[in-house]
């Protein structure tokens, strides 16, 4: 069987995610099957790829690694990714850094819970590119801008995907020259787009996805929201970084909880977690506030004549009285799957972190 070609984008602060992704990636990969790691690298330390080597090391000879070094400079012009960064951007180089036909891409924050094997060897369909999950937040083109879906002629209601997992064919990005399209793109429209590099492969990718189950790109905050800790997923902390803080529910408790297990815990003491818990407590004492001034402020604009306006403040409005609602059956149901993910064990092969 061809090995699976496993890509993965990080820098020093994402080294935490970008081990936990690979420690669950190759956990669950069939046994025998080859893996080959590509790790475009950002800035991670000598000692960081160490620890990630002597990870790989444990699953013996039928997995690798090789490290990349990478640019950033190349996208300067973009508009600035996560902490004022463009390694986000990285990840449209792969066709031009990489010789393989095909490869499977993960963003660091998603541990993997799923045989990535099974992705792999997926048969795209005809006239596709690239396979993905549909995205949870962001529904359409128009969602990102209207402005580039107008000036581009495509369909402001065009569906639009998540970019933190992919099934990418190098071969067809390298005959569109996609790197180039994509530069060419974030130039052009540099504060137009959302969501960095995603939105380059939306708009000119539009049309050639072929469209995944949710399964393999479930966003955090729908594991949240369910009523069990059914794991048979890629789980994706779209709206946190889990090592850095996160969001407090069962998310948040099973990463650490991984993170323990694979021998890297997350360090609670560092100034970005305590930031964190003083933003959720101030989150949580001005919910009421919320409450009530945003039910006002959507009545004032309707008074006005500003029925956009209105519905967006009424859909506001309508979220924190729900948050505040159910905020007691959420606290007893997040208490008992917690206690749940704390008695887990995962079946990982990882060395401790000396």
């Amino acid at each position: 069987m061809e090995p699976v070609v496993l890509a993965l984008a990080s820098n020093e602060r994402y080294f935490p995610g970008l081990y936990c992704a690979v420690a669950g990636a190759l956990s669950h990969l069939a046994p025998g099957r080859k893996v080959h790691i590509k790790v475009l690298d950002g800035g991670i330390s000598e000692s960081s790829m160490d620890i990630l080597s002597r990870l790989i090391d444990r699953f013996g000879k039928r997995v690798d690694v090789q490290f990349l070094a990478v640019d950033e400079s190349v996208f300067r012009d973009a508009t600035p990714g996560p902490a004022q960064s463009h390694m986000a951007y990285c990840r449209i180089l792969l066709a031009e850094l990489l010789d393989v036909r095909r490869l499977i891409y993960l963003d660091c924050d998603i541990l993997v819970f799923r045989d990535l094997a099974e992705l792999f060897d997926l048969a795209l369909a005809p006239g596709k590119i690239l396979a993905a999950v549909l995205d949870s937040e962001t529904s359409t083109l128009g969602d990102d801008s209207c402005t580039i879906a107008d000036a581009m002629n495509l369909p402001r209601h065009g569906r639009y995907f998540n970019s933190g997992v992919m099934l990418l064919d190098l071969n067809e990005l390298r005959k569109e020259n996609f790197a180039q399209q994509s530069l060419e793109f974030f130039n052009k429209w540099s504060g137009q787009y959302r969501f960095w590099d995603q939105s380059a492969l939306n708009f000119l990718l539009h049309g050639r996805v072929h469209t995944l189950s949710e399964y393999w790109n479930r966003a955090s905050w729908r594991f949240d929201a369910q009523e069990n800790n059914n794991l048979d997923c890629m789980l994706h902390y779209t709206d946190s970084v889990p090592w850095l803080g996160g969001t407090p529910g069962p998310a948040q408790v099973l990463f650490e909880r991984f993170a323990v297990e694979v021998g890297l815990p997350v360090n609670r003491g560092v100034s970005p977690i305590r930031r964190a818990l003083r933003q959720r407590l101030w989150r949580n004492m001005f919910a009421p506030l919320r409450a009530l001034a945003f039910p006002i402020a959507a009545l004032c604009y309707r008074l006005i004549g500003k029925k956009d306006k209105s519905a967006a403040y009424k859909k506001v409005a309508r979220y924190w009285f729900d948050y505040i609602r159910n905020a007691p059956g959420r606290r007893r149901l997040y208490r008992q799957r917690s206690e749940e993910i704390t008695r887990m064990n995962f079946d990982v092969h990882a060395p401790l972190v000396s």
